[in-house]
């Protein structure tokens, strides 16, 4: 198994997980490993699915504990690549989806040289890793990890 990167950016799936308690350790895990990154995007995603989402305001304070221990991008920051990534999802022949919609998370991916922990298959044929959680927790189980 390949080493997961040093910098992983976090999708809103995950962060959602997360504050649901699905992952919460595995996120405290994957921090001891590696620097966890995510956009400001992402962030208010996962707060909107977490309050009119799944109804479930009470989360919001979860969330922000969460977020408080990410490193945060504004999505303003990724604008000069944003274009090309947006490309790059909607012709990644395996998603066949064509959805642009996380082209901010690749954007950042790309620009910090990092792979992405999603629940997505979005990302397939863009060129990034992606990692599903048990697959993360198996590979730092096992030592699997660089960080610096």
């Amino acid at each position: 198994m390949r080493a997961p990167s040093s910098i992983l950016v976090i999708d809103a799936a995950v962060l959602v997980a997360a504050a649901r308690g699905r992952s919460s350790g595995a996120m405290l895990e994957a921090a001891r490993a590696a620097v966890l990154v995510t956009t400001d995007r992402v962030v208010h995603e996962a707060r909107r699915r977490v309050e009119l989402g799944l109804k479930r305001p009470d989360l919001l304070v979860i969330i922000d504990a969460l977020v408080a221990e990410l490193t945060i991008v504004p999505v303003a920051a990724l604008t000069p690549i944003l274009a090309r990534s947006e490309v790059s999802l909607r012709d990644a022949v395996p998603s066949l989806n064509g959805s642009t919609r996380d082209a901010h998370v690749l954007a950042l991916a790309w620009s910090v040289e990092a792979d992405v922990w999603t629940t997505d298959r979005d990302f397939a044929g863009t060129g990034i890793a992606t990692w599903s959680t048990p697959n993360l927790m198996r590979a730092l189980a096992e030592g699997v990890h660089d960080r610096p």
